[in-house]
């Protein structure tokens, strides 16, 4: 019986949806760009880089502040 269940599930495909685009405020998209970036995605820092020049540059291209 269990087979029968998987082959069904396997036959069974899951309806198209649509994308969908989430218009963001500045500050939503500066929070979402911090959490990329803070995690290491290169691609977030040079554009949170370019779009926020206000940000602090301490998550940016691996520049950290010496003490």
């Amino acid at each position: 019986m269990e087979g029968k269940k998987s082959k069904e599930a396997a036959n069974t495909k899951k309806p198209y949806v649509k994308p969908t685009a989430t218009k963001l405020t500045d500050e939503q998209a500066k929070l979402k760009l911090l959490g990329h970036a803070i995690t290491g995605d290169q691609g977030a820092k040079d554009l949170l880089e370019m779009m926020f020049p206000e940000v602090p540059q301490k998550y940016s291209k691996g520049k950290t502040k010496s003490a």
